[in-house]
């Protein structure tokens, strides 16, 4: 239950964050109306690189700060930054073939994303 916990108020308090910084957005830039998604996309992308750095490196973190921070806040912010955290491990791992793994989860991601917005708006109609 303490896992949970943690989790749900990163959660909570990163959706509370995500909503204000996408209305700021929306008023400061009228003209790109989509501009907090990408605030918030890159900001949490940077966070979870900074608190996570790579795979092999261990940024003291506690199991619970980790769930708050990562799971929790980032996760509620935005899951761009998990996607994008995976990309660059994946990218980043020994072998001739890394970059094109890790730009093929992109890729995927990015595609069956799109896609299944689109399906979901075929199906709601």
């Amino acid at each position: 239950m303490d896992k949970l916990f943690f989790v749900a108020l990163g959660g909570s308090v990163g959706s509370v964050v995500r909503f204000l910084v996408s209305n700021a957005m929306k008023t400061a830039w009228p003209a790109y109306a989509s501009s907090g998604t990408l605030l918030v996309n890159v900001t949490g992308s940077l966070m979870i690189g900074f608190l996570l750095g790579t795979a092999s490196e261990s940024k003291g973190l506690s199991d619970s700060m980790r769930l708050l921070l990562v799971t929790g806040f980032l996760g509620g912010l935005t899951t761009f930054s998990s996607l994008a955290h995976e990309t660059v491990q994946l990218s980043m791992r020994e072998g001739d073939t890394s970059l094109t793994v890790g730009l093929s989860h992109l890729t995927a991601n990015v595609l069956l994303g799109l896609a299944a917005v689109w399906c979901g708006v075929w199906l709601r109609q």
